[in-house]
C-alpha cells in the first residue's frame, strides 16, 4: 500500500521551501523558530556573500523570505547558508508505511573539528544544513534523540568525505556554522525513543547520512 508523504517539498531559486501538510513539532537551532515549536513550513535560504543586512539580522531576513511563501513567520523554521541551492540533496528512507526523507546543503570553507579554538572573528561563509522529516509522532526524548542521530550521520558523512579543519587541519567534524532541524508529526501515538537500535533510528541515519554525502560530493 503506497502511504502519502505529509510534506512537500520545492526549490524556488535561493530557497528550499518545506510545506508539511499536517501539523508538525520541530526542533533545531535555526535563527528563525529555533527550539521547539509547532510548523507549517521549513526553509533552508541561499544569501549571496556578503549579504550584511541578512547577516547581521537573520529573523528578520528569513521572516520577509517566509513571507513571501505565505506563512506567518511563528509557524515556519528558517535557516540559512552561503551553498548553492542548485546542489542541495535530498533522500528517502521508508520500511513499511514509515518514512524518513533528509535535506543537506553543504559548504565547507569554514570545516572545523569539534574542540577547535574559538575563532568567531574569522568565521568564513560555509555550512552544512539538514533537514529531517518524520512521518511519526516522536515524544520530547526521542526528538533530541533523534538530532543526536542526524549529527551524528552527518559527521560520518564529513569523515568520510575527507574534510579537513581550516584551523586545526585535522579531519572535519561539521564546520563553524551548521544547522539542523528534526521535524516529526504532531498527532498519534508517539514513539519512546529512535536510537541506533530502533528501526526508525536506522532510518533517520541512513537518511542523514546519505543526503549529507551526496550534498558534500556536489560542493565543488
Amino acid at each position: 500500500m503506497r502511504v502519502a508523504v505529509p510534506w512537500r517539498s520545492e526549490i524556488r531559486g535561493p530557497t528550499l521551501a518545506i510545506f508539511l501538510l499536517e501539523t508538525f513539532r520541530t526542533l533545531g537551532w535555526a535563527p528563525l523558530g529555533g527550539g521547539s515549536r509547532r510548523a507549517e513550513l521549513i526553509v533552508n535560504h541561499q544569501i549571496l556573500i556578503g549579504n550584511r543586512a541578512a547577516t547581521e539580522a537573520p529573523r528578520l531576513h528569513l521572516g520577509r523570505v517566509v513571507r513571501s511563501l505565505g506563512v506567518n513567520p511563528r509557524r515556519a523554521v528558517a535557516m540559512m547558508t552561503g551553498a548553492q541551492m542548485k546542489k542541495a540533496a535530498s533522500t528517502t528512507e521508508k520500511r513499511g508505511d514509515m518514512i524518513v526523507t533528509a535535506w543537506c546543503t553543504a559548504g565547507c570553507s569554514n570545516a572545523l573539528r569539534v574542540g577547535d579554538p574559538a575563532s568567531v572573528e574569522t568565521t568564513a561563509p560555509g555550512t552544512i544544513n539538514l533537514i529531517v522529516l518524520i512521518n511519526r509522532a516522536l515524544s520530547g526524548v526521542a526528538m533530541v534523540e533523534a538530532i543526536q542521530i542526524a549529527t551524528e550521520a552527518r559527521v560520518a558523512a564529513v569523515l568520510a568525505a575527507r574534510v579537513k579543519s581550516v584551523l586545526s587541519g585535522k579531519p572535519a567534524t561539521g564546520t563553524g556554522t551548521d544547522c539542523i532541524v528534526v521535524a516529526a508529526l504532531d498527532n498519534g501515538p508517539a514513539h519512546s525513543y529512535c536510537g541506533k537500535h530502533t528501526r526508525l533510528g536506522e532510518l533517520i541515519g541512513r537518511a542523514a547520512y546519505r543526503s549529507c554525502s551526496l550534498a558534500l560530493a556536489r560542493r565543488g
